[in-house]
């Protein structure tokens, strides 16, 4: 398993994981323009640091099974940054997701980023739950929040990327 910095040839990454069934806990497909606008960020975040996407890379061929990546967000009124990945369907229960949110963790930590890292899964997505939890991130409780207009709970896992190399090391 692997990480790679997203490139102009990863847009059908995102085609890919904007299908319905992919989409149930994040409010639906968004249009293809969305979708070429959110790809072109990923690419310009190379160059601002932020997004950080990358795709995840994990079958012989090298071929991406989906994309995971940090952004900088606010939580509880301080700043941190907030994870997001997405496996495409023909691979996942595999474990890709939870590998690759281990993998984001080590490399925001070696770019020198600190403090406290989230996630936010929906509070139905028992996957994401599982991979947050997994991953090593610590359950901070739910709360209600909207997401492209659609209200939602959401739970908030969180850890503190200054811990991941003390004591017993890297989740």
């Amino acid at each position: 398993m692997r990480l790679r910095r997203w490139t102009d040839a990863d847009l059908p990454v995102l085609q890919g994981a904007n299908a319905p069934e992919m989409t149930v806990h994040l409010a639906g497909p968004e249009t293809p323009a969305r979708v070429r606008r959110r790809h072109e960020q990923y690419i310009r975040g190379w160059d601002t640091t932020q997004p950080r996407m990358f795709t995840i890379r994990a079958t012989a061929d090298d071929a991406p099974v989906g994309s995971v990546g940090w952004w900088e967000s606010e939580w509880d009124g301080a700043p941190c940054l907030e994870a997001g990945w997405a496996v495409l369907p023909a691979f996942q229960g595999r474990g890709a997701a939870t590998s690759a949110l281990r993998l984001l963790l080590e490399s925001a930590y070696a770019e020198g980023r600190r403090g406290v890292l989230m996630a936010c899964p929906h509070t139905a997505n028992a996957a994401s739950n599982a991979v947050c939890r997994k991953a090593g991130l610590t359950h901070r409780g739910a709360f209600d929040d909207d997401y492209r207009g659609v209200p939602m709970t959401l739970n908030a896992w969180a850890i503190d990327l200054g811990e991941l190399h003390r004591g017993a090391g890297a989740p």
